[in-house]
């Protein structure tokens, strides 16, 4: 099977369904893709509307719509209501013993800070975060800042002073929040597919209108979208926001990583991680986590 994310750019695009395509309408053109080959959905215009019928068939097929602002700012996804209900991993979920969760987010937060080392190496500049991952010295904050400081040093005299998230105004950090927002919509997507609940998180807590459960999962992958934007840019320096989010569905798809000696599409090893994760609830055993790691990358 093929995996297509879909960019609206086009202001006042018109989506529908014809024999089992999902076809996007334009002033000037007309394109086609098998509804049963989507993963999503990015509409990063103004004026785009949706057929009845196409909103159903994408969200029957567990496609994910996300949902952008006029500065290409993610606000927003619409999913699918839930297909499978997990009793028993609700339950384990409802019912997390802290010792557990603190296991299973050691390996999480291990496999973040490793990825990030790897990206650091990746970049040719000074890691002290292999120190901190041989002497086990997992602090996240101090990690984080660390990394920041490392990963931003390589994008020259105009780079970020620090990581903004909510309402970035620098461009780089406007390009991570749109990649951290593909990425997590497509992990929201299996976390729903694979009967877990995202409000009930492992480390993060509960907020209004939060996902804990998504935001724990999401970490490890975070590298991931690092390392898209940093090989955009020094490929396109001079490229802004605009023309990123017109490569993030094909650097997504595209990755393929190499697990024992098959490669593997980044949307099916992000199935394969939050399965695993669904696992270790269900076994009440952490040791059952696999966490896609950037050294797998098959170039």
């Amino acid at each position: 099977m093929s995996y297509h994310l879909i960019h609206i750019l086009q202001h006042h695009s018109y989506l529908s369904v014809d024999r089992g395509c999902l076809v996007l309408k334009t002033k000037e053109t007309e394109k086609r893709a098998p509804i049963n080959d989507i993963l999503g959905v990015i509409v990063a215009a103004r004026g785009v509307s949706f057929s009845g019928e196409s909103l159903s068939a994408l969200l029957k097929n567990k496609a994910v719509i996300v949902h952008c602002d006029e500065n290409y700012r993610p606000i927003g996804k619409t999913m699918g209501l839930s297909g499978i209900v997990h009793s028993q991993i609700f339950e384990k979920q409802v019912e997390k013993d802290w010792k557990f969760c603190f296991a299973l987010w050691q390996k999480i937060i291990r496999g973040k800070i490793e990825n990030q080392s790897k990206v650091l190496d990746i970049l040719g500049t000074e890691n002290k975060l292999k120190e901190y991952l041989f002497e086990n010295n997992l602090d996240e904050g101090n990690c984080a800042r660390y990394y920041w400081k490392k990963y931003f040093s390589k994008f020259g005299r105009n780079k970020p002073k620090e990581r903004e998230r909510q309402g970035a105004e620098h461009p780089v950090n406007q390009m991570l929040n749109y990649a951290y927002a593909v990425m997590g919509a497509f992990c929201h997507r299996e976390i729903i597919a694979h009967g877990l609940n995202p409000s009930l998180g492992i480390h993060h807590k509960y907020r209004f209108k939060s996902d804990p459960l998504l935001y724990d999962l999401m970490e490890p992958l975070r590298p991931f979208c690092d390392l898209i934007l940093f090989n955009f840019k020094k490929e396109n320096p001079k490229k802004d926001i605009k023309e990123f989010i017109k490569v993030v569905a094909e650097n997504f798809t595209g990755l393929t990583l190499k697990i024992l000696n098959k490669k593997i599409k980044m949307p099916k090893i992000i199935d394969r991680y939050v399965s695993s994760v669904a696992d270790c609830f269900y076994s009440s055993f952490p040791g059952a986590l696999y966490i896609p790691k950037i050294e797998e990358i098959y170039d």
